[in-house]
């Protein structure tokens, strides 16, 4: 007899089941409600409404030697403006401290001094990180691309949405654990996967079924949290400065890119990591049969590669490199200052470029040995 497959009645049951999860739809409405809160607080929680509009009143100016000599004037040597009606200059304080120092009073400025301090920050970060000559020449090279002088353009507003992007991951970590750590454990817990495996549908649909319910529910969850926090600040904040060079933000990145591109690179590197958190939940769920288990396994896992991440040392330089591909380390906008390179075939791959090929490739050998197990649980079950 000719199999009947439904597919679609499989997939719509396994995705009613997610929904019907109360402490995933608890933990759901907390991550929507987490995109509001992010949305105010990343740029108010860093400074008065009114004092950034302060702020702005600079956005466009070259930052030459009228600009430095302005802030000269305006501010005192701890770069502190002297006069409230000069107060705007102080927006540019972090910026200069980034790279003349931060533990020493600041003197008269030229534009000369600190472009060169920049750079000679940069060499230092090379050592730092152990680059070899083929590194330092790719770095060299992409210094070449960035304009300068550059323009400045106060940064409360994109530093806000690029760490408000940059912090769903671990939230995204506790709804996936909460939704998906019994998609295959249930069955096995209840006794009734033995039953279910009999059925006309109960192998390869049934597993593809849960794969794909489990993929839309972490995928729709992260679009919707960007869709909330990015339409919140564009409604409150706007979306102002978003074409000021990275520069200005972090100004010792020589990544050609500016804040709108490093936005873009977030998004995709955060949905890139859902995608691989999912399918790693979905596969230990699949590997241990036990909801408890899975989500200690995965937040157990997440927090002892992060604590992980700063115990190597940077002179085990490529399982330091690795470790830094996890998402809760690289999705993050200071991925901007990692100079270490892969090299693949000759050709030099940035640690987010090789993060999110990476997380693809993980995702899928996951998603393939687990559809392997689950034909090999089947028969021993029954």
């Amino acid at each position: 007899m000719k199999k009947n497959t439904r597919f679609g009645t499989l997939y719509g049951f396994e995705l009613r089941k997610i929904f019907k999860n109360r402490i995933a739809m608890i933990a759901f409405l907390i991550f929507f409600v987490f995109g509001f809160i992010q949305g105010e607080f990343e740029v108010s929680g860093n400074i008065d409404p009114e004092i950034l509009e302060i702020y702005r009143s600079l956005d466009g100016r070259v930052i030459d030697n009228e600009l430095i000599s302005e802030w000269n004037e305006a501010c005192d040597e701890y770069g502190k403006a002297i006069n409230d009606e000069d107060k705007a200059y102080e927006s540019m304080e972090e910026w200069i401290k980034d790279i003349a120092g931060w533990r020493k009073a600041i003197g008269d400025l030229e534009t000369d001094y600190l472009y060169s301090e920049r750079l000679a920050g940069i060499e230092e970060a090379y050592e730092e990180s152990f680059l070899n000559e083929g590194e330092k020449a790719y770095w060299r090279a992409q210094e070449e691309k960035i304009e300068k002088p550059f323009v400045w353009y106060d940064t409360f507003i994109t530093f806000g949405i690029q760490n408000g992007i940059s912090n769903t991951i671990i939230i995204m970590l506790l709804v996936i654990t909460a939704a998906l750590s019994t998609i295959f454990a249930s069955e096995t817990q209840r006794k009734t996967d033995s039953m279910i495996r009999a059925s006309v549908n109960g192998n390869k649909e049934l597993y593809f079924a849960k794969i794909l319910a489990g993929t839309t529910f972490a995928m729709a969850s992260e679009t919707v949290y960007l869709i909330v926090f990015l339409t919140y600040v564009r409604l409150r904040w706007g979306f102002g400065g978003l074409e000021v060079a990275e520069q200005i933000i972090y100004p010792y990145t020589q990544m050609d890119l500016n804040a709108k591109d490093v936005v873009i690179i977030l998004i995709v590197l955060s949905l890139l990591g859902t995608f691989m958190l999912t399918a790693v939940t979905m596969f230990l769920s699949d590997i241990l049969r036990n909801g408890v288990g899975t989500m200690a396994a995965m937040i157990g896992g997440y927090l002892g590669l992060f604590a992980l991440s700063s115990a190597v040392p940077m002179q085990m330089k490529t399982l330091s490199k690795i470790i830094n591909l996890f998402p809760g380390i690289q999705i993050s906008p200071r991925l901007v200052y990692e100079f270490r390179l892969f090299k693949i075939g000759g050709t030099y791959l940035r640690s987010y470029q090789a993060a999110g090929i990476s997380y693809v490739i993980i995702s899928a050998a996951l998603l393939i040995l687990g559809y392997f197990h689950y034909k090999k649980y089947e028969i021993k079950s029954n």
